[in-house]
């Protein structure tokens, strides 16, 4: 496919795509992240709200310990993820059991090709497990491995975080200009949070630019790994502006080798398909961080087989098994990595308080 007739279909497929029904796109369902992110109307975004959502971030005052932030597994300088396979936990020697996903775009979780999501009805997590960026702020914070630790139940914690947090008079203001209430709860904890990460999004990619109609915003090299990325069918689960369907696929990869438990995702080792925006930004990849390379993923979709002792291969999810991907040669392997790295936005906020009014160190 050249140039010209890529942008034919990124014409026909993006620029129409309001008049436009989704069942008619059929295999060509990716196109451009909007510029804006619906809020729910119980948590409506106001820029005290934002303020006081980057400093409950970066702030270890919410852990047990005063030693774990948002920010200890979700860096800015690391894509808001945390460069590693499986993130550091609550003390030494705790890890977590899964990879740190980047919280970028995570307010768009969800989104269908129409630019239609709900902010109340958000998958999140790689099991799907919570529902809106409010409930996903929720599991760090109550859980043992990460910021809860393993001293307190959910009934002790939530009510010793509130008064922790209360007891400092800079918050209490925070709080009050942000929901005109200086009374401090765990469900405002999580709201504002959440509405600091609904302004980390990165909607100005070569690809959103190309497909916006700057024709030069993606190099030759990125076009033909688009046509790459469609021909083997990734984009039949890799779709919509975020490149993922967000459902539950069963893919084999490899159990993490230090894990004492398999985790089983879904508990059918079934797990969420992952964006694929910022993707130079956010290794090692899948839900372990047990492939380490751009490449590394390419291959083992090449391979199209289970890798995990208990997964076979004939449980594997039929679009994994229907991809044209093997084998592939050098150039092409390399024409997909160069597309990828058009969903690549490095214009998203990384501002790091300089302190928080808890006055503890910036973990």
């Amino acid at each position: 496919m050249n140039r010209l007739s890529i942008i034919s279909l990124t014409t026909i497929l993006f620029q129409g795509c309001q008049e436009v029904n989704l069942d008619s796109l059929g295999e060509f369902d990716i196109g451009p992240l909007p510029q804006e992110v619906p809020a729910p109307q119980e948590n409506p975004i106001n820029e005290a709200k934002i303020e006081l959502g980057r400093l409950l971030f970066f702030d270890p005052i919410l852990s047990a310990n005063n030693k774990v932030s948002c920010a200890s597994c979700h860096s800015p300088s690391k894509g808001f993820s945390d460069g590693l396979d499986r993130s550091d936990g609550f003390s030494k020697g705790i890890k977590t059991p899964r990879n740190a996903p980047t919280i970028l775009n995570a307010a768009f979780n969800g989104i269908n090709l129409l630019g239609e999501m709900d902010p109340s009805n958000s998958p999140m997590f790689y099991d799907n497990r919570a529902n809106s960026l409010e409930e996903q702020c929720m599991g760090p914070l109550l859980s043992s491995k990460e910021m809860k630790g393993p001293e307190w139940t959910e009934e002790e914690y939530i009510p010793f975080l509130e008064q922790k947090v209360a007891a400092i008079r800079e918050y209490r203001q925070l709080f009050y200009g942000a929901f005109e209430d200086s009374t401090v709860s765990i469900l405002k904890i999580t709201q504002a949070i959440a509405t600091y990460e609904r302004t980390l999004i990165t909607p100005n990619s070569p690809f959103d630019q190309f497909v916006k109609g700057d024709q030069h915003a993606m190099t030759d090299q990125q076009i033909r790994g688009l046509e790459a990325f469609i021909s083997a069918g990734c984009n039949r689960c890799h779709s919509g502006p975020m490149f993922s369907d967000y459902k539950l696929h069963i893919l084999g990869v490899d159990e993490h080798p230090d894990l004492a438990n398999f985790d089983k995702g879904d508990g059918n080792y079934a797990f969420r398909t992952t964006t694929l925006r910022n993707l130079s930004y956010t290794a090692p990849y899948m839900h372990n961080g047990q492939l380490k390379t751009l490449e590394d993923v390419l291959r083992f979709y090449e391979r199209k087989r289970s890798e995990h002792k208990d997964v076979s291969s004939s449980d594997l999810a039929g679009k994994f098994k229907d991809l044209k991907m093997s084998p592939f040669n050098l150039s092409r392997k390399d024409e997909i990595i160069a597309f990828l790295k058009a969903l690549d936005d490095p214009n998203f906020d990384q501002t790091v308080p300089d302190s928080v009014p808890s006055g503890l160190p910036l973990r």
